[in-house]
């Protein structure tokens, strides 16, 4: 009989990874012929890209999807909006930034947007600021993560310190310390 000191030794790694397996499994999925497997990678990159440039405002509506975005994406009213929100993002000033932010109110309602609501955070009008706490406030109550963090962080601390209403001042820093809770 050979001793234990003679058996190669499992790392963790090894046992953690047989821990929920059967011992006759070899692997976890069969293997694809080598020609099927690059005709499905091949597949796999071109959807991605499809994707991608559709994302990004490049590409057309995918088919499975065109009853959806048939009267968003090509109507007037949706060019309009879309150039309303390029006018906010192309704001240099604090001011300018209000006269676009409540140009788009005109039309439209605030959307449940993190970028968005980050640009009239940069306003100069308190209103518009109170609003946009609001509506990220309950967009955290949602549990919705905000993609760039940073930047809102960033936009709050500017509320908290610049705003001359001490309940926004408030909210602000409250809503801080929330951000940090997603991180």
């Amino acid at each position: 009989m050979a001793a234990d000191d003679e058996k190669p030794k499992r790392s963790w790694r090894e046992i953690d990874q047989n821990k929920d397996r059967s011992k006759h499994r070899t692997e976890d999925r069969p293997k694809l012929n080598p020609r099927s497997q690059q005709r499905a990678e091949s597949a796999s990159k071109l959807y991605r890209a499809k994707l991608d440039s559709f994302f990004s405002g490049e590409g057309k509506v995918p088919e499975h999807v065109k009853e959806k975005f048939a009267g968003i994406q090509n109507s007037a009213d949706g060019l309009e909006r879309k150039e309303a929100v390029a006018r906010i993002a192309a704001a240099r000033s604090a001011a300018e930034r209000t006269r676009a932010v409540r140009a788009y109110l005109d039309r439209w309602e605030l959307p449940s947007d993190y970028g968005m609501l980050c640009d009239v955070l940069a306003c100069d009008d308190e209103d518009l600021i109170g609003q946009a706490l609001r509506m990220i406030s309950e967009m955290f109550d949602e549990s919705r993560v905000p993609k760039r963090a940073l930047l809102l962080e960033q936009r709050l601390r500017g509320v908290a310190t610049l705003a001359e209403d001490e309940a926004l001042q408030q909210q602000a820093t409250l809503l801080q310390k929330r951000l940090r809770l997603f991180r």
